[in-house]
């Protein structure tokens, strides 16, 4: 900081003091500070330096104790220090870096927004206004950090805590060792937090590396070691539940948590909150190691954090951690007193608790759990309606933290229907399906969605599955299509997104996207599963449902935070209002009614196939309602099984497994191909046979050629089998051609990824005519070698057969197919063909992607730049159809690019749904690699047929795709690796 006056001026040794007390936290050096401090300003009340000091003495001395009135004192010396400076000269952005200091200070401790809000704006005023070469940067960026970490903690907004990092490491670049200490400290804390949300493991691991070196480089009395080690904690522990450090990870962070407990005496105002965390960390053991005597000490901290706390407004989270804790130990050790232990301790937490306080729903659902488990114990119906009571609560909380209310709705369903009550279950899971769409909010990290959304995978299943035992099958649809599809239905602007209020209404969709911000804020990292250990299966159950409780801690007293929440979700709810009462928008964030999904089904039959633990569906949906066939035959672990073995067999044969593993990969799709028709096809087919057609005689078939047209819409881990190849194949096939056992003797098939998905493919349709004159409609890629990849010979043959059926084909080959070259095209073009490798990632699905020549274009990278595309195009409709045509159809010559996640099977997460969910009416993609040669022969088909009548046609895609694998089948029926893989999307 600048110093006025000569080397004797008290500035100087008032440094001095504060670099004594960071050192070994003697409060007596920040006594003598203020002291030296207030006399100076006794004589001379413009020195602008002396106030700025005064105010950061009385900070620290206002930390040390939660001191408000020294709070409020620090804030006086900052806005006299403030009123003394002037736009442009020495002290303006130093103070206003120390207004937003002491606001984030007072933030830190008494969670009122408006100081935040105030911190924030100083902040800003402060960075924007300073010289880059200002010799006092480090000091006024240290003052400003803090609040760009507490607003995206709060909010949720990466560009706050980007810029928090961006700080930091400016702050580090000085020579100051006190400077390079704070970047430390202040960069450990945000790389760790920017991690929970990114899950990028460079920062992680810098957070660690940060924290350590920093903690080599003070005393064991330094005022900044606590703050140090319980950075280190959160981040080996928030590596440690990612899988990327391994269990010395949480060793090390026990460890030190441990150390920190037993430093902080009694009564110290972060004891009570470091003995929750310890217990939490204890807990996590205990559950991963199946550990009961670390439980037990878990139990110990957690009582004492309660009763070091008695009058803290924070008790009620203490004690609801507790009654957590007490509730795992009676389920590890069989204990009915602890069980009912940890029932009156959840109904003292839940007491003290008010109504409006984010953390009751916290509450309730431990209770919930404790009050279960208790019914399950004694039989008493009145624990079990009294559980179910709490969970419904907690589920419906509108300021409770969504993954509490999902854990709420979930632990409610199961328990619901392990005890038969449809009608309830059915309330239970519809309400969890409810929640899926806030869980993935679209203002979170993709990793962040796709990781809460894997935690909650089957969920729609099983919603369904319960709809159907309630005799409401029609809302078993509503529910498969409301839980499934969730990260694209917000990707192309559907009812889960607000771009469609933000054409209409920019402010209101700003405001509201705005405060579900807010409601996420801090809660908005990916979720905490412990990996199943070798111990009652059943108490790891509990324990997962449980875990978020347990290592989120107490999060707020009843107070400004908790009743901003409140404000927040009342808000929430007036908006939403005023949104269903604009013109069109009366469904505005409502899912889908089944009345509003019938007219995808138009000439044809969607079949759902709904696989559950609790049971086996399809249900046949055409216009005239909805037929279930029930399964019975079919289970979810034995299509698991099932989806597993194909993946393993497909992975030899892309290890270079040679005619080994060829004739394996065969064998297991002939296996599968069979399994598939005796328990799902044969059925289904049957059902379909049955089915009247409006207008015709019942047992009508409405397909040209004698069979039903279908649209496959599979679930869980079906969504990895080939359903549409189905039959008695193998050394039978010719019996089966001649009795139809097949799935292509009785339909033709293409898949959809859901109805809405259908019915938007619908209503894309160009009238004939429609396209203006222009460039090309088609371009094609082609890739034939890449370095580190099996060359494709046939890429020139398949590029020529496609460019003689489609005359002024644009070709892009060899160095000219670049991602951006790729991009770009298909934004001007309405057909597109690749001829290329392509590759999934089976556990992370979004890094799926297509190899061109200067790199992959990957899953995420296309759906997004089309969808911008696609919403400029709907914000300007002056502009008209673009100049190559609607996006109508796209033809994936390229390996694995229908083929989802194994996480993540009904979110579709692949090339093929990329490209129709971003506009392309027709897709044809294969679900595992597939022969060049075939390839190029089926794609000269395909285009040969769909141009027949001298022009574009995409409208028989699906017939001229079924006819050109016809021929290969034919060929060689024992072969389906062959000719099974390539699949058709859209109406």
């Amino acid at each position: 900081m600048p110093v006025a006056g000569d080397a004797t001026d008290p500035a100087a040794r008032v440094d001095e003091l504060i670099a004594a007390f960071d050192r070994d936290g003697d409060e007596t050096t920040l006594t003598e500070a203020e002291g030296l401090l207030r006399g100076v300003l006794a004589a001379d009340r413009s020195r602008v330096d002396i106030l700025i000091s005064l105010s950061t003495v009385l900070l620290r001395r206002g930390r040390l104790a939660d001191t408000p009135a020294r709070f409020d004192a620090a804030g006086a010396a900052a806005q006299e220090a403030a009123a003394a400076a002037h736009p442009g000269d020495q002290w303006w952005s130093f103070t206003r870096a120390q207004l937003s200091l002491v606001a984030s200070t007072r933030y830190e401790f008494e969670r009122r927004a408006q100081d935040l809000s105030a911190a924030m704006r100083y902040a800003t005023e402060a960075v924007s206004a300073v010289d880059p070469d200002d010799p006092e940067l480090p000091d006024i960026l240290v003052r400003c950090v803090n609040a760009y970490r507490l607003s995206f903690e709060r909010s949720g907004r990466l560009a706050d805590i980007d810029t928090a990092v961006r700080l930091g490491r400016l702050i580090g670049q000085s020579a100051d060792p006190t400077h390079v200490l704070a970047a430390q400290q202040f960069l450990g804390a945000c790389l760790a937090l920017r991690f929970a949300r990114t899950g990028d493991q460079a920062d992680i691991d810098e957070a660690v590396r940060l924290c350590r070196d920093a903690l080599t480089s003070v005393s064991r009395r330094h005022i900044d070691r606590v703050a140090l080690n319980s950075t280190l904690t959160y981040a080996l522990m928030q590596r440690w539940i990612r899988g990327d450090g391994g269990e010395q990870d949480l060793t090390e962070a026990i460890r030190i948590s441990r150390e920190l407990v037993a430093a902080l005496p009694h009564g110290d105002t972060l004891r009570a909150q470091l003995l929750t965390n310890h217990a939490s960390l204890l807990f996590i053991q205990a559950l991963e190691g199946d550990s009961p005597p670390h439980l037990d000490e878990a139990v110990r901290r957690a009582r004492e954090a309660v009763d070091s706390q008695s009058d803290s407004a924070f008790r009620a989270g203490h004690l609801a951690n507790l009654a957590n804790l007490l509730l795992v130990q009676a389920r590890m050790g069989s204990d009915p007193a602890g069980v009912r232990a940890a029932v009156e301790t959840g109904k003292a937490a839940l007491a003290a608790l008010s109504p409006g306080n984010p953390d009751r729903a916290r509450a309730l659902n431990i209770l919930g759990s404790a009050l279960r488990i208790r019914h399950l114990i004694d039989r008493d119906p009145d624990d079990l309606d009294a559980a179910v009571g709490m969970w419904r609560s907690a589920a419906g909380s509108r300021v409770g933290q969504i993954e509490i209310r999902m854990t709420a709705a979930r632990s409610w369903a199961r328990a619901a229907a392990e005890s038969g009550e449809a009608g309830l279950a059915l309330e239970a899971y519809s309400t969890a399906v409810g929640l899926l769409p806030l869980l993935a909010w679209r203002g979170l990290d993709r990793t962040v969605q796709e990781k809460r959304l894997a935690v909650n995978a089957g969920l729609a299943g099983d919603a369904a599955a319960w709809a159907l035992a309630a005799g409401q099958p029609e809302r078993a649809v509503e529910l498969l299509e409301q839980g499934r599809q969730v990260l694209w239905s917000q990707a192309v602007q559907t009812r889960s997104d607000l771009s469609v209020l933000a054409a209409v209404a920019p402010t209101l969709a700003a405001e509201l996207d705005e405060i579900r911000r807010e409601l996420d804020g801090s809660e908005a990292s990916a979720a905490v599963v412990i990996p199943a250990g070798a111990g009652d299966p059943r108490v790891w159950q509990i324990g997962n449902d449980l875990l978020a409780s347990a290592v989120g801690g107490p999060a707020r007293p009843d107070g400004e935070d908790a009743g901003r929440r409140r404000r927040l979700a009342e808000r929430w709810e007036e908006l939403l209002g005023e949104a269903r009462r604009l013109p069109g928008l009366a469904g505005f964030l409502s899912p889908p009614s089944f009345a509003a999904l019938r007219p995808a089904t138009a000439g044809g039959a969607v079949v759902l196939v709904n696989t559950s633990e609790w049971r086996c569906d399809a249900l046949v949906v055409t216009d005239s309602g909805v037929r279930a066939v029930p399964l019975p035959w079919l289970s979810s672990d034995a299509a698991q099984r099932r989806a597993a073995a194909l993946l393993a067999a497909q992975r030899e044969v892309e290890r270079g497994g040679g005619s080994v593993a060829r004739a394996a990969l065969r064998q297991t799709l002939v296996s599968i191909q069979r399994w598939l028709w005796d328990t799902v096809a044969e059925p289904v087919c049957a059902a379909l046979d049955e089915v009247a057609v409006p207008g015709a005689a019942p047992g009508a078939v409405p397909g040209p050629d004698g069979r039903h047209r279908v649209w496959w819409c599979p679930t869980g881990p079906l969504t990895m089998l080939p359903l549409h190849a189905a039959g008695r194949f193998g050394a039978t096939a010719p019996l089966a051609e001649r009795r139809r056992l097949s799935v292509a003797a009785r339909c033709v098939s293409s898949y959809t990824p859901s109805l809405s998905a259908l019915l938007r493919s619908r209503s894309g349709a160009v009238p004939p005519g429609a396209v203006p004159p222009g460039p090309p409609r088609a371009f094609a890629v082609g890739v034939a070698t890449l370095p580190g990849q099996a060359p494709l010979p046939a890429v020139s043959e398949e590029l020529r057969a496609v460019s003689s059926h489609v005359p002024g084909l644009r070709i892009l080959a060899g160095r000219s197919a670049t991602v951006e070259a790729v991009l770009t095209a298909l934004e001007q073009h309405g057909w597109a063909h690749f001829a290329c490798h392509g590759e999934q990632d089976f556990d992370r699905p979004s890094a799926g992607a297509l190899r061109l020549s200067d790199g992959r274009l990957s899953v995420l990278d296309l759906a997004g730049r089309l969808a911008t595309a696609s919403r400029t195009r709907a914000a300007t409709p002056h502009a008209g159809t673009p100049p190559g045509g609607a996006a109508d159809l796209a033809y994936l010559s390229a390996c694995r690019t229908a083929a989802g996640g194994r996480g993540l099977p009904d979110e579709a997460i692949h090339l093929t749904a990329a490209l129709q969910m971003a506009g392309f009416r027709h897709v044809i993609g294969s679900q595992w690699a597939v022969s060049d040669r075939v390839a190029a022969q089926v794609a000269a088909d395909v285009y040969a047929a769909l141009t027949a009548g001298g022009s574009l046609n995409s409208s028989e895609a699906a017939y001229a795709l079924d006819r050109a694998i016809d021929r290969v089948r034919r060929q060689q029926p024992d072969r389906p690796d062959l000719w099974a893989a390539l699949i058709h999307t859209g109406p």
